[in-house]
């Protein structure tokens, strides 16, 4: 019974939490961090991650969190392209985030979530998102037979991390107030259930669909954890334009069964959807 106790008391002492840390671009929390903790929980050890202001919650599984303000801005480029990179083969499963958020936003109708951005990319211009223009021609058609929700992040929320690439104005929700009032905004969710930050709120919308746009970047990667058709829009124009990541069939789908669609062209997409949706 002795040398039980004491084999116990070794172990305990022995024993040190997994530590995972991530201060690159939210990016990087989504394809490498997360799924890399979530392993370590999966095969029943305690996980530590060490992150961004704002991102703990994403962290949902975690013993511990801690946040620093700290970014790291330079990276490696082994997660940009089309195949999957050598990390996703050891320690990384990606969590069941449409599982565990799926359960709380119901519907009328099948959704279709856009997500989209408008932001200061790289100091060189606004690239990557989808203009009011484009907008409106995708809620009128979809919205017969969908319920459409719609998420840009403003950067107003206290739990929302901003990196460098700066967000700028766009009256996104302003053009859809007054022309498409039907689209469920993300920030009439917030209204409706200020307890949950813009991150919790973010996913909890994203889970209730199969059929996603999103523009490259952050953006494609958490949509691509839920599963059905992944839309991406990939500007031609700025410093990260052509990478494989955001191409169709790219290994994002690794993060949850997604089928990844990648295109470069606004009118494009909209010919896509109205074929395939």
């Amino acid at each position: 019974m002795l040398v039980n106790i004491l084999d116990r008391t070794i172990n305990t002492l022995n024993y040190k939490m997994k530590e995972i840390s991530e201060f690159h671009e939210f990016t990087w929390d989504m394809i490498r961090a997360l799924p890399k903790a979530y392993h370590q929980h999966s095969i029943g050890n305690k996980v530590k991650v060490n992150c961004k202001k704002g991102l703990s919650e994403i962290y949902y599984f975690a013993d511990e969190t801690e946040e620093s303000d700290r970014f790291d801005a330079h990276n490696d480029s082994v997660s940009y392209t089309n195949k999957a990179p050598e990390y996703t083969k050891v320690d990384w499963t990606p969590p069941p985030l449409k599982e565990k958020f799926g359960k709380y936003i119901k519907f009328n109708k099948p959704t279709v979530v856009i997500q989209n951005k408008y932001s200061l990319e790289w100091n060189q211009g606004m690239f990557n998102f989808y203009p009011t223009e484009v907008l409106g021609e995708l809620f009128g058609y979809l919205k017969e037979n969908y319920d459409i929700v719609y998420i840009r992040p403003k950067g107003d929320d206290s739990r929302y991390y901003k990196d460098e690439n700066e967000i700028q104005e766009f009256k996104d929700f302003e053009y859809i107030a007054k022309e498409h009032p039907y689209v469920y905004t993300i920030d009439k969710f917030r209204k409706l259930y200020p307890q949950f930050s813009y991150n919790i709120m973010q996913l909890m919308l994203q889970a209730t669909a199969d059929k996603h746009l999103t523009v490259s970047g952050g953006n494609a990667c958490l949509s691509a954890y839920f599963g059905g058709d992944v839309i991406i829009y990939d500007s031609p124009l700025g410093k990260g334009a052509g990478r494989g990541v955001w191409q169709t069939d790219s290994w994002l789908s690794k993060l949850g069964g997604a089928n990844i669609i990648g295109m470069n062209n606004h009118q494009d997409i909209i010919n896509k959807v109205k074929q395939i949706w």
